[in-house]
């Protein structure tokens, strides 16, 4: 099971059509842990979805369940290992990136 597979089964069965309407970007993935951009407006959905869930055993054999670590508003104060410094570096350079563009 992927995350991506994980995270829309969690949010289809805790709220139905508005779950699957909540957006999430991956930022960076490796092996057990993932970092995912999700919208302001769809943070509490997610939250409560991916934390409650539990996959069905028929998929990998035995239930899986999330842990969520760290939630920040700013991209900026997202606390990694060393190791991934460099992408966390291009994504806050991309975030302003972007940022810059929409307010011009």
């Amino acid at each position: 099971m992927t995350w991506r597979q994980f995270i829309n089964n969690a949010l289809k069965k805790s709220h139905g059509l508005f779950g699957e309407g909540c957006e999430f970007y991956f930022i960076n993935q490796q092996n057990t842990t993932a970092y995912i951009k999700v919208f302001h407006k769809d943070a509490d959905k997610f939250s409560s979805a991916v934390s409650t869930f539990i996959s069905d055993e028929e998929l990998v054999g035995l239930p899986l369940v999330v842990h969520m670590i760290q939630a920040t508003k700013a991209l900026g104060n997202l606390q990694v290992e060393d190791s991934d410094l460099i992408w966390l570096k291009n994504a806050v350079r991309e975030e302003s990136e972007d940022a810059d563009y929409i307010s011009s």
